[in-house]
């Protein structure tokens, strides 16, 4: 469950913040498993394991009561490898607006593996630390700008496993033509909407949905220039104190 447990606790997070109580999700869901569905769901999982990094740009859009706890945003990830529970090396950079406010929220954070950092533009301060918990509370912002499932070591299990799979037929996620696949987690660890290259099987897309009392809510993200197994200097992943900028011997709120 290591995909629908990460949006779980985001929804748990959106839900207390709001101090709504959460509802299950299609608990009456009639269990189906479209044997289309399935068969491109092997080959997704088939291409994505033969996958060990990848590079792309990504844009997030919230939906119905999403709305009210997260902004539109865009950013752009470097992922490679997989500890167990974050990629080994990483390197991401989000930037989105706070509910309710036109403050932007700028934010570079990566690691190696060994040191991890984060970097808030807007405060101009620096974090970092061996632990990664030094990226404080704006962890669950950057990660949901990483698609972990390309370097995952299960990337696939939970929507193989889930209670329904169907075939929704094709749509276009930016310039990639793509199979679209509905998925309902077994559970009731919610929903999501998958999209798929019909050229090499990767994704593309996801829309996830959940449901509160005042309504239904999505998140959907959807990437872009996807570049498959790039040529990467360990450098890349190193902290780079901007000019201007302090170094706070502390871990980021």
């Amino acid at each position: 469950m290591r995909k629908t447990l990460v949006f779980s606790l985001l929804v748990l997070l959106f839900c207390l913040v709001a101090g709504l109580p959460l509802v299950a999700q299609d608990e009456a869901a009639e269990a189906a498993k479209d044997a289309e569905a399935i068969e491109i769901l092997k080959k997704v999982d088939a291409a994505i394991k033969k996958v060990s990094s990848v590079r792309y740009t990504t844009e997030t859009e919230p939906g119905g009561v999403a709305v009210n706890f997260t902004s539109p945003g865009k950013g752009s990830a470097v992922i490679s490898g997989w500890t167990g529970s974050v990629p080994e090396k990483f390197l991401i950079e989000a930037e989105t607006k706070r509910p309710g406010s036109d403050e932007t929220v700028k934010i570079t954070a990566g690691g190696d593996g060994e040191m991890y950092f984060l970097i808030d533009h807007a405060s101009k301060k620096v974090y970092q630390d061996m632990d990664p918990a030094v990226m404080g509370s704006s962890a669950n912002l950057l990660f949901g700008f990483a698609m972990v499932e390309f370097v995952h070591d299960a990337p696939f299990d939970d929507e193989l496993n889930a209670e329904t799979v169907e075939l929704q037929g094709t749509a276009k996620m930016g310039d990639e033509d793509c199979y679209k696949v509905h998925v309902v987690y077994a559970g009731g660890q919610g929903q999501s909407t998958w999209y798929f290259s019909k050229s090499d099987y990767l994704p593309r897309g996801r829309i996830q949905h959940f449901s509160t009392p005042q309504g239904d809510g999505s998140i959907e993200r959807t990437i872009f220039d996807l570049d498959v197994d790039p040529k990467l200097d360990a450098s890349l992943f190193a902290m780079k104190m901007p000019e201007g900028y302090e170094q706070i011997d502390d871990f980021a709120p």
